[in-house]
């Protein structure tokens, strides 16, 4: 495929030797062809030292350990350049891995005097996506271009790999090939070889994917090539279709008869990339009715009241709720940030903290009678409705937050990725805490003649059955 085509795209499941089949093409050629350039593309410099550059396999048949690049070329034929990780080939021929994104820079740096360009894990590219940049290089009929792209599903919405593959489906110069497990497996199997997996070792597999995540999707996506709507990584992926499907997105206008409250994810002071968002919502009768929502960055907390201020909604709210920092001052200041909002608002309560977001410490994560603020929040979306027009931005953050990715181990962790679409999804989770405390506490806490608490307090929930 990759020598017929201009744009070759190979859909293989996770640890099956994508890379290295990429990069034995990328070295054949540049030793086929003198003084031509190859590059290898990753999300970073660190992503793509440890998927390739350092990266050991066995060679099923020595059985031994080596190197998957660059004990694939005889020594005598290249010069392999740690620092810039480069492969500098006796005919003058250049090999080059890069990363796209690189430390305090906001755009790629990768150039157009490649003949070959490889992009490996092209579904991970949510920051950009790299296509639209290389169209023009690649078509650039002066000389011979190729894209190969070598990567794992990760959903349909929103994701360069599917896009590309729409994109390129009816060019005569491109072919897409996928491949499950089952069918590495078989090619192994004819060649006389060991499966990558066997069927018992799938299936443990498959049952990790259940205990840690709560369903299998990410393992269909991973071993089985899924293409779903949605990116199995997505946290809270199964809830948003839901809520979609269920035209629970849309607008609607506040109840008169209830008040408005507003819920914050505080960010850290003076770093500016780190968020500060906010939520509006109501609860009534048991749902979560989203109205409004809104970030901002490098203020102080209580400056977001001037934002407040300047809503319609304003003379409705009753608390503004802070989460557990918000009772807790930093170094030399003797005042909270709660103790500040106040000054500006008078009605503020604290959340308390807790040590279960995404792993309850100390159990079994299968113990169905304990239950993490992350499937509280995925629970509870099922009896949401969100404004459609005001939270357009908490929608995306809704099908954008992710689970992280261990670039060193190839693989999904069960901790959600902490980026521009975390602090929303943070303020989202501090809203569902607090409609629990909020019932916990009972009608006291919405009568703000009858002595509002303004702090929580312990208590215990029994979730034992929200499974069954």
């Amino acid at each position: 495929m990759w020598r017929t085509k201009r744009y070759g795209i190979a859909v293989l499941p996770r640890q099956t030797g994508k890379d290295v089949a990429a990069s034995v093409e990328q070295c054949y050629a540049r030793l086929r062809t003198p003084k031509t350039t190859g590059i290898y593309i990753s999300l970073s410099n660190p992503m793509i030292r440890d998927i390739l550059w350092d990266k050991t396999y066995i060679d099923p048949g020595t059985n031994e350990y080596i190197l998957g690049l660059k004990d694939n070329v005889p020594e005598e034929l290249v010069n392999w350049k740690n620092t810039v990780m480069e492969g500098h080939f006796l005919n003058k021929s250049r090999l080059k891995l890069q990363g796209y994104f690189q430390s305090g820079q906001d755009n790629s740096g990768v150039g157009t005097a490649f003949q070959d360009y490889t992009i490996t894990e092209l579904a991970l590219f949510n920051r950009e996506d790299p296509i639209p940049r290389l169209f023009p290089i690649i078509e650039n009929r002066a000389e011979q271009k190729r894209l190969m792209v070598v990567s794992t599903p990760r959903g349909k919405r929103q994701n360069p790999l599917w896009n590309l593959m729409e994109s390129v489906k009816h060019n005569p110069e491109s072919q897409v090939i996928i491949r499950t497990i089952d069918d590495i497996n078989e090619q192994m199997v004819r060649e006389g070889l060991s499966p990558v997996l066997t069927q018992e070792e799938l299936e443990t597999i498959r049952e990790s994917y259940r205990i840690r995540f709560g369903n299998d999707r990410m393992f269909e996506q991973e071993y089985y090539v899924s293409f779903d709507e949605m990116d199995a990584a997505a946290v809270y992926g199964e809830a948003y279709m839901k809520l979609v499907a269920d035209k629970r997105v849309h607008d609607f206008n506040l109840n008169e008869a209830h008040p408005v409250y507003v819920v914050f994810d505080i960010g850290a002071s003076g770093i500016h990339s780190d968020a500060t968002s906010w939520i509006a919502f109501q609860w009534i009768n048991g749902r979560l009715f989203i109205y409004d929502c809104g970030e901002g960055h490098g203020k102080a907390l209580p400056e977001y009241v001037d934002d407040l201020q300047m809503k319609h909604w304003f003379n409705k709210l009753g608390y503004i709720i802070l989460p557990w920092d918000g009772d807790h001052h930093e170094k030399a200041v003797n005042t909270t940030p709660a103790d500040m909002m106040r000054t500006r608002f008078p009605n503020v309560a604290v959340l308390a903290k807790s040590n279960k977001v995404w792993k309850i410490p100390g159990t079994r994560s299968h113990d169905a009678s304990l239950i993490t603020d992350i499937q509280q929040v995925r629970i509870m979306l099922h009896n949401t409705i969100i404004h459609d027009a005001n939270c357009q931005w908490l929608l995306n953050c809704l099908e954008q937050y992710k689970y992280e990715y261990n670039n060193k181990l190839q693989m999904w962790t069960e901790k959600p990725l902490h980026d521009k679409y975390s602090h929303m999804m943070d303020a989202l989770r501090y809203g569902v805490q607090a409609v629990k405390e909020l019932d916990f506490f009972g009608s006291d806490f919405y009568d703000s003649t009858n002595g509002m608490q303004k702090k929580s307090v312990d208590y215990e929930e029994d979730w034992s059955t929200v499974w069954v």
